[in-house]
């Protein structure tokens, strides 16, 4: 098992956290009428949150090395 690399661990909660915040202030609420934007945001930010989540804990490379 590769070697956890706690940095990009700290990137995912960080956005796990700021993505939860936006959710409980109202962002990304479309029957709110904040309309795209707002779904935008927290479907960005939880990409970032499961990408660095797998580049800490998974190791994998983009491209990948030969």
């Amino acid at each position: 098992m590769p070697k956890p690399q706690w940095g990009w661990a700290l990137v995912a909660l960080g956005a796990l956290v700021a993505g939860v915040i936006c959710v409980s202030i109202g962002l990304g609420n479309f029957d709110g009428g904040s309309g795209p934007p707002g779904g935008l945001l927290i479907s960005g930010l939880g990409l970032l949150a499961v990408w660095s989540f797998g580049k800490a804990f998974f190791n994998f490379h983009l491209p990948p090395r030969n």
